[in-house]
């Protein structure tokens, strides 16, 4: 429990810092106030200044607050209650700097209304020679990457052809397909628009070259810390007794080093932003007040782009007026209700006491509902077993009183889990399909069913 916790503090905290120093600095990002439309001079008026002081209060208290709250988490023996804590965590961290932007841009946008600061009419802006910037990412950009990652999925077969792998490799399986989603992330956000900032055709193509070179310089080394975390997975298969752990270490070093790498494009992307901002005399379409509801979301039904600068943070915002950008953001709301849903169901697995029971002459063994049911007659043979063996889990449940699903034993091969890990007396059950390691609730439970199995 405190490995994982330390885990979850590793990649979750640096979270909490992004988003503070991100958005901290929310009035003074290009144009944009909060999200909204001023100018340089409005920007100093008191009252704005008034609204800034509101929102960086709100920001370094929130900060606090937030990085006290996990410490609960240390605290419980439940690994569902943990990371419920940890998930929901997570969502207010993200959600709640987005609340106090969206209550300062309604300020602005209040205060504009006031005191008749109204938006210039903008129109769209298209600069041709915007066209001729050649695309940074071409497919031997990541040839080198495709052919490194092909290795170790060739030699985990070749190199480790006996029983107890398997988990090892349906890790570097699942990591080295995930290279083409890297790919295609960057191919994406290397064909999206970059803003037209000013009449200069020179220096709206320079704009745009440092901006496209600085997502190729980000997803390739992601992409190459994704490509050395897979062979640490093939290193790891040469110390299989500490080969998870080498796995789970090498998790937290991945993760940190990918919030790393997006801290430093937050950085760069904030300094080209202002070195540029001094040539910054165009207002796009895209800029309209209109279109940016609460300074957050995008939404113009009349730019056929799908992605344009984002007004806060950094990188890009999906018009949600496009189908694409719609299907995204049900996709995006979707994923977020798996957090609690997810919580409520591990809290069920949790606390909720697994059954062995010998029924109709059948072995019926539930959890949350009936996982396994072995007829006696499908038996050939049964030991009793005081001591389980080193297990790896393929899939299933593993909690600190339930293995359920498939795991694997070094050298003897796969088999179905069912048991009580704290408990001192299983039985191990062959048929003619299948192995299986199963126990009661407890060792009185256990028994029970071998008396059955001897009569």
């Amino acid at each position: 429990m405190l490995f994982f916790n330390i885990i979850f503090a590793i990649t979750c905290y640096p979270i909490l810092f992004i988003m503070y120093f991100m958005l901290r600095n929310a009035k003074d990002k290009n144009s944009w106030c909060f999200g909204a439309t001023l100018s340089r001079e409005l920007k100093m008026d008191s009252a704005v200044e008034a609204i800034d002081a509101e929102y960086r209060k709100n920001m370094k208290t929130s900060l606090i607050v937030l990085g006290i709250v996990p410490i609960a988490a240390f605290f419980t023996s439940y690994m569902s209650i943990a990371f419920s804590i940890w998930m929901y965590w997570i969502l207010v961290v993200c959600f709640l700097p987005m609340f106090f932007l969206a209550k300062a841009n309604k300020q602005i946008q209040d205060l504009k209304r006031e005191r008749g600061w109204h938006q210039e009419s903008v129109v769209s802006y298209t600069d041709l020679k915007m066209a001729s910037v050649p695309r940074k990412i071409k497919l031997t950009t990541f040839l080198p990457v495709y052919i490194v990652n092909v290795i170790p999925v060739v030699l985990s077969f070749y190199l480790f052809q006996e029983s107890g792998y398997s988990i090892y490799r349906i890790l570097i399986i699942t990591f080295v397909a995930l290279v083409p989603l890297y790919h295609v992330c960057a191919v994406w956000t290397d064909k999206q628009k970059v803003a037209v900032i000013c009449e200069d055709s020179d220096i709206n193509m320079n704009y745009a070259r440092a901006k496209k070179q600085l997502w190729k310089k980000f997803w390739v080394a992601v992409t190459w810390v994704h490509t050395g975390f897979t062979w640490l997975m093939l290193v790891s298969m040469y110390f299989r007794e500490n080969g998870m752990n080498w796995i789970l270490w090498g998790t937290v070093g991945y993760g940190v080093v990918a919030i790393f790498a997006t801290v430093w494009l937050l950085g760069r992307m904030q300094e080209i932003n202002r070195k540029y901002e001094k040539n910054r005399t165009i207002v796009d379409a895209s800029d309209d007040d209109r279109y940016w509801p609460y300074g957050l979301i995008y939404y113009n039904p009349n730019d056929k782009h799908k992605m344009v600068e984002n007004r806060m943070g950094t990188g890009t915002a999906m018009n949600m007026a496009t189908g694409l950008g719609k299907g995204m953001y049900i996709f995006a709301a979707l994923c977020l209700l798996i957090i609690p849903v997810a919580s409520v169901w591990i809290m069920m697995l949790d606390f909720t006491p697994i059954s062995t029971k010998v029924e109709n002459e059948t072995i019926v063994c539930r959890h949350l509902s009936v996982e396994y049911e072995i007829p006696l007659e499908d038996i050939e043979n049964y030991t009793i077993i005081t001591e389980l063996p080193e297990v790896t889990k393929v899939s299933g449940n593993a909690m600190d009183d339930v293995l359920s699903g498939t795991y694997e034993i070094y050298r003897e091969g796969m088999f179905e889990a069912f048991l009580n890990p704290q408990n001192d007396l299983f039985i191990k059950i062959v048929t003619e399909d299948e192995t299986y390691y199963i126990s009661g609730v407890d060792d009185l439970e256990t028994q029970k069913v071998i008396d059955e199995l001897k009569k």
